[in-house]
């Protein structure tokens, strides 16, 4: 057997006020439960009749009844027959000692809630068990208790989880009890005939001897959540067999207060009480909204439910990012099950489905000289709430408004605009690449000399453009008031290019004058 003490780990997480992590306890008053703790041996003739007596006791209150048995090692009673194993502990020893069992100790015996009943004494007899179970079982218990277990077979690692709920006050410090019992165990037994099976039998103590303080608040309304874990390793148990039994203790008098038990691997449920949420009920149409089931109460199964969804249902804890296609509102709704019975929570008009705007905007111009404005206009779709524009070469570069104020360019070049229009369904975004032309005002490498004359200006169809030099010149493009090309030039090689505009109709043109080294724009009248 290997010392508990030693591989016994626990981690004590204590929530006071607040029920978000209360899954297996109830929280409405409940009775007591009864906890009997029983003295037995393999030598003792009587003890098969106090084992069958509190078999009765548990048939007859499933989940309000709970029995360990101890086999003290200060007891000739307990001695293993030869070739037995050996049941023995010594945890239990400090209990059957008097005067804590009262004026006398004997097989076989048992404390009832640790009360201490006539005449002080704690220890009874097998006769005495039941009504003084009944009579536990009747009184008001100022805590539920609550347990859930799980068993890793790789690891071989015990996990316990501990709640306890006040239902009153209760100003006397408490201690917490956790204890694990085997069942099955076979040995001779006197006063029974062939091999004999044993129940309920004690193995080890999660605690410290009396128990550990609970130093959190045990004031009503307050839920206090204990978590354990033990290493198996080596231990040589049958953990399939096995219970955890918990109790709290109440140290102004020594008396247990309720408990709670179950086979490892199993949990107390309570009634389920379901809740979701979602990362945001507000989304686009054909977007996903993914949702989140924080049901309490331990659920095994769930059916979800989605309006306009798709999927339209699910069955897992946290169901699959959900689609929703049309716009509207739509319900979603969730049950949840568990052996104690069954909630749905039902949220109507719970998702908002709309459009995502669709960015657009306009300028006055898209064909300017360096210092001038442009104007730009909102024209998106969808009722956006926001917009962010980014000018690549104004001033100012950003505007946070729907229609921002005159956005001017005082470097030649040919720059992108960009607006992203959100609303409460999701945001788009669109990129004008190469959007705004910005012209030079025919400045080369002088400030003060033009590289290009273009005349007459305004003119009559045929324009010409004389440069200083041939400089590498690579397109002449007109274009109209609103940027669109209506003529391109291929420049020949020389210093006089002729443009014939006679095709085109009177009004504003720009000429832009691309070279290896920069691009030119100039403003010219055909009349």
């Amino acid at each position: 057997m290997k010392n508990s003490a030693l591989l016994l780990t626990f981690l004590i997480v204590l929530l006071s006020a607040g029920l978000t992590a209360q899954n297996y306890v109830s929280t409405e008053p409940q009775d007591k439960n009864a906890i009997l703790e029983e003295f037995t041996g393999v030598r003792c003739p009587n003890c098969p009749a106090g084992h069958q007596t509190a078999a009765a006791i548990l048939a007859a209150n499933p989940g309000r009844a709970f029995v360990v048995a101890y086999h003290p090692s200060n007891s000739s009673y307990t001695a293993p027959y030869t070739g037995d194993p050996d049941f023995r502990r010594t945890y239990p020893n400090v209990f059957y000692t008097t005067p804590y069992c009262g004026s006398s100790r004997f097989m076989p015996s048992a404390f009832i809630n640790r009360r201490q009943w006539a005449n002080g004494e704690r220890i009874q007899s097998r006769t005495l068990w039941p009504s003084y179970c009944n009579t536990i079982m009747a009184e008001a218990s100022p805590a539920n208790m609550g347990m859930s277990t799980t068993y890793d077979i790789m690891s071989q690692e015990l996990s316990i989880i501990v709640e306890i709920y006040y239902t009153d006050n209760m100003p006397d410090m408490n201690h917490i009890y956790v204890m694990l019992s085997e069942n099955d165990l076979v040995s001779q037994q006197s006063g029974a005939t062939g091999p004999y099976t044993h129940k309920h039998t004690f193995r080890e103590a999660f605690v410290a001897q009396w128990g550990d303080e609970i130093t959190e608040p045990t004031t009503q309304g307050s839920l206090v959540t204990l978590e354990y874990t033990w290493d198996a390793t080596g231990s040589g148990y049958i953990m399939n067999n096995c219970e955890v039994l918990a109790f709290i203790e109440n140290q102004a008098n020594g008396e247990i207060i309720t408990g709670v038990g179950v086979h490892v691997g199993e949990s107390t449920y309570i009634e389920p009480t379901a809740g979701f949420s979602v990362e945001d009920n507000t989304v686009g149409v054909g977007t996903e909204a993914n949702f989140t089931d924080e049901s309490t109460g331990n659920p095994s199964e769930w059916e979800w439910s989605f309006e306009g969804g798709d999927p339209a249902s699910s069955t897992l804890q946290d169901p699959p990012p959900i689609t929703y296609n049309t716009a509207g509102q739509y319900e979603v709704s969730l049950t949840v099950i568990n052996p104690a019975g069954s909630n749905t929570m039902t949220m109507t008009d719970f998702i908002d489905v709309g459009y995502a705007p669709e960015a657009v905007f306009s300028a006055n111009q898209t064909m300017i000289l360096e210092g001038e404005g442009v104007t730009f206009t909102d024209n998106s779709t969808n009722d956006p709430i926001g917009w962010a524009w980014l000018f690549e070469g104004g001033t100012p570069e950003t505007s946070t408004e729907q229609n921002p104020p005159e956005i001017f360019y005082n470097t030649p070049g040919i720059y992108d605009v960009s607006l992203t229009a959100t609303n409460e369904y999701g945001e788009n975004i669109l990129i004008e690449g190469d959007y705004i032309h910005v012209g030079g005002l025919g400045i080369w490498e002088e400030a003060a000399t033009k590289t290009f004359t273009l005349y007459p200006n305004p003119c009559n169809g045929k324009l010409f453009i004389e440069a200083r030099a041939t400089k590498n010149l690579e397109q002449i493009t007109v274009r109209n008031a609103s940027g669109q090309s209506v003529l391109i030039h291929h420049p020949a090689n020389s210093v006089l290019q002729t443009l014939d505009l006679s095709i085109l109709e009177a009004g504003l043109y720009f000429v832009e004058i691309k070279s290896e080294q920069a691009v030119y724009l100039e403003k010219i009248i055909l009349k």
